[in-house]
């Protein structure tokens, strides 16, 4: 089964900080606000949407294919992702650019102030399917045309489509937003997202998936997922978590899991039980691909929490 993931291709820069913020801001010098931060740890981290979700895949075995585009600085990861046993036909390197970037700095409390730089994402609408025998695409944020012409290729091509708007729902107006959760076949987004999608659109997505009769998913952290059909809802709990470290990529792993079920004729239930255990799994670690599984352990926590075999 062909898979592929459109997303962004991305790497995060880690900055932490000494202190917290509150402590180093003065109320009463808003307007001539300018700090500066003593910063003894930084790490770069692989990510973005499309990677993560790859990544997760690839560990499950798959090979799976990646559409985006990237900057001069993504050789090292294009390299790695094919070491992986990820496709990357579909990738294209912009000259003179740099890839998405992603600047988080944190304080002592966990608080947290992001830049992020979109650079050769922005032009990804320009990027086509190759072909049309993919049984299953996952349009994850990215640029507005890379989205929106995946979706529109996914379904005049009647190709499996899940739609994941993430932290992009902003750049799509509430007609355009219900416009793609009517043609996606399964649209996934958190809590939080459903509601954002409400105040942009005006009713929740799930009542739109319901009405066309589409699969919806929202995820709930720590409270699990849920599953909203046609004529029932499902609800997924998720896994014990021993130590949580990281929810940076939890999402991604989730959606991967779920890609996989679907991609082998699994009920959405099981697929999405497969996605609560890899985002259990990935929880316990710092960045979006430092995690590592095998169906063999995989198996084990699915018997162990859910009492059943997912893998032989």
């Amino acid at each position: 089964m062909s898979i592929l993931v459109s997303g962004s291709v991305a790497f995060d820069t880690i900055i932490g900080t000494v202190g917290t913020f509150k402590s180093q801001i003065l109320p009463d010098s808003l307007d001539s606000f300018n700090m500066s931060l003593f910063a003894p740890t930084l790490r770069r981290e692989y990510g973005g949407t499309a990677g993560n979700i790859a990544y997760n895949l690839a560990l499950l075995g798959k090979n799976p294919e990646i559409i985006a585009t990237v900057g001069e600085d993504a050789y090292e990861y294009i390299d790695r992702l094919n070491m992986l046993g990820i496709r990357t036909d579909s990738m294209k390197v912009i000259p003179k650019t740099f890839s998405p970037q992603g600047y988080i700095i944190g304080d002592e409390l966990n608080r947290q102030i992001t830049a992020f730089h979109p650079g050769a994402m922005g032009v990804s609408g320009e990027l086509s399917l190759r072909h049309q025998d993919y049984t299953h695409v996952i349009i994850s944020p990215d640029s507005r045309d890379g989205m929106m012409n995946r979706l529109q290729e996914c379904s005049d091509h009647k190709i499996f489509s899940i739609f994941d708007p993430g932290q992009a729902m902003g750049i799509f107006s509430g007609e355009e937003l219900i416009k793609m959760v009517v043609q996606a076949d399964l649209t996934i987004m958190n809590e939080y997202e459903n509601e954002m999608f409400k105040g942009l659109a005006g009713k929740y997505f799930t009542d739109i998936t319901k009405s066309y009769g589409k699969i919806g998913i929202v995820t709930l952290g720590e409270k699990g997922a849920r599953i909203v059909l046609e004529d029932t809802e499902i609800n997924i709990p998720t896994i014990f978590v021993h130590t949580p470290v990281d929810a940076t990529g939890c999402g991604d792993a989730f959606r991967a899991g779920l890609l996989y079920g679907l991609s082998e004729k699994w009920d959405i239930e099981k697929s999405c039980k497969l996605g609560g255990i890899l985002g259990g799994i990935k929880i316990e670690h710092i960045g979006g691909q430092n995690h590592t599984f095998t169906r063999e352990s995989v198996t084990i926590v699915g018997e162990k929490e859910f009492g059943e075999k997912f893998f032989a």
